[in-house]
């Protein structure tokens, strides 16, 4: 089979139109619809790393373009610099009609969001699972109506991949915490991807939408204010009203910090459709959108293989009926592929990093810390690969000796490793450190130099003695160490070039 891979260009004239039909007046979200599917993903989210094939919206081949404001399903891209959303420019996905319900002020409740009032049933088995809907599978997701479904394939370059993105929805507040749990999904199929997290969806796929540091999918009853009010609630069991969110996630009140609250009062606590929403200043200033609440700004990444292909699926819909609309958007250039393991050490006494190597200095007292840190790739409990080279001697020059893996449970970001540099008399080694990924597809390099102590000539007398004086490069301000010996008051003097003391602190 033939992979056609599409390169990044520049829609010159279609931006050029975006800017002349929307000259910023005023705070206001802006959306064009005159980009195909294709073009959307290749030249506006797509970011390095990565290349792009096969892009189809709802099913349909990704390069025709969609139609503006007709039908319920939409994508187009946005200028958000200026409103609530937190992303300045990308695509965006929605259901309903896109001019109708995106832009701001949040000035009504808008139950339809410019669509019909029945709306489409677009059948979706993998978005019907996230809605929590028990008959999901055995329905094959009819409870889905007015989908908008971008599909792609891609190569990457680096193991992960991320993009980062907002959803937002008009279900807020009024209908959070209830059966009306409008999908979002951001799935993945291909090598290595797991099937047993949060499945199971089409292709052996994941859903990659999770709240952060959980693997709790991101959802209308997930991420709320936690504070519904029980009389506005309509969840199916009114006798435990917030039961559905308690379903979809135990901790959904503590998930709170990741939301914002858009605006949602209304002259009663059941309002009748279209009434006006009452709350200053999200009903007056178009800077807030016409939703009533969205995500903070999150990432979504995954563990991928070096060069094998992957199927991507990102999609937004109405559950259960086709009234008040949801969107994502997704960041301009943020899906890429990068690194997803790296290896610093931590700032400490002995430890500089001023030069483009960093420096373990030899200690008797402290030992420095090797951070292995993890980007994404979160729900796997996996082992990291490492090699050990240079002339650095272990149980010399440093101990103990690194091991040639390191064990990552679910959700660890890091795996942090103390080293004992003694004090010995020795000629600066180099540690080099190598951590293998992706099959072995993917070695990173990280080079350390280990010194003598820092010592200095106290009074005069020409003992060494440890005296630690670094520079932190991230506040500019110096960190000293006194010497161990050195008891009782003592007076910092710092001397420039001259002799002139430029510098003195008891």
């Amino acid at each position: 089979m033939e992979l056609s891979v599409r390169t990044r260009s520049v829609h010159v004239l279609s931006i050029l139109a975006l800017l002349l039909a929307y000259a910023p007046t005023k705070a206001q979200l802006i959306i064009d619809q005159s980009m195909s599917p294709a073009a959307l993903v290749e030249d506006v989210l797509m970011g390095p790393g990565v290349a792009i094939s096969n892009v189809t919206f709802n099913g349909e081949p990704g390069d025709v373009t969609i139609a503006a404001g007709v039908g319920p399903s939409e994508v187009g891209r946005f200028d958000g610099s200026n409103t609530s959303i937190g992303i300045g420019t990308g695509i965006f996905l929605c259901t309903n009609v896109a001019a109708h319900h995106l832009p701001g002020p949040n000035d009504r409740l808008d139950p339809t969001g410019g669509g019909t009032a029945q709306g489409i049933q677009t059948p979706d088995l993998d978005l019907s699972l996230l809605t929590g809907w028990p008959y999901a599978e055995q329905s094959g997701g009819t409870n889905i109506y007015n989908k908008s479904v971008l599909e792609f394939d891609l190569i990457p370059f680096n193991d992960l991949i991320s993009f980062r993105y907002v959803f937002s929805s008009e279900e807020y507040e009024r209908w959070a915490c209830s059966q009306y749990n409008d999908a979002f999904g951001l799935f993945i199929s291909g090598p290595g991807i797991p099937t047993d997290i949060n499945g199971p969806f089409t292709n052996d796929a994941m859903n990659i939408a999770f709240i952060p540091g959980s693997l709790s999918p991101v959802s209308i009853n997930t991420v709320n204010s936690g504070l519904m009010n029980a009389s506005n609630a309509n969840g199916p069991d009114w006798a435990d009203p917030y039961r559905p969110c308690f379903d979809a996630d135990p901790n959904w009140q503590a998930n709170a910090i990741y939301y914002r609250y858009n605006g949602g009062q209304w002259p009663s606590a059941q309002p009748p459709f279209n009434v006006p929403q009452l709350e200053a200043p999200y009903n007056t200033d178009s800077y807030y959108i016409q939703h009533n609440g969205m995500t903070v700004v999150l990432t979504a990444n995954a563990a991928v293989q070096i060069g094998e292909t992957y199927h991507i699926k990102m999609g937004v819909a109405n559950a259960f009926d086709s009234k008040y609309p949801s969107a994502v958007f997704l960041e301009q250039g943020s899906f890429r592929s990068s690194d997803r393991f790296t290896l610093t050490v931590d700032e400490g006494s002995n430890v500089d990093l001023w030069g483009d190597v960093p420096v373990l200095h030899e200690s008797d007292m402290d030992s420095v810390y090797l951070r292995f840190n993890r980007w994404g790739g979160f729900y796997l409990d996996e082992h990291l690969q490492i090699a050990v080279e240079g002339d650095a001697v272990a149980g010399v020059d440093y101990l103990p000796a690194l091991p040639d893996n390191l064990h990552f449970d679910q959700l660890d970001p890091a795996a942090v490793v103390p080293l004992a540099i003694p004090v010995h008399a020795g000629e600066p080694r180099e540690l080099i450190v190598h951590l293998i990924t992706s099959n072995g597809d993917k070695v990173q390099t990280f080079h350390f130099l280990i010194d003598e102590q820092l010592t200095v000539d106290v009074n005069g007398t020409g003992a060494r003695d440890p005296l630690a004086v670094l520079l932190d490069p991230t506040t500019n301000r110096l960190r000293v160490t006194l010497p161990r010996s050195m008891q009782g008051r003592a007076e910092l003097q710092v001397s420039d070039m001259a002799g002139r003391v430029v510098m003195r602190q008891a």
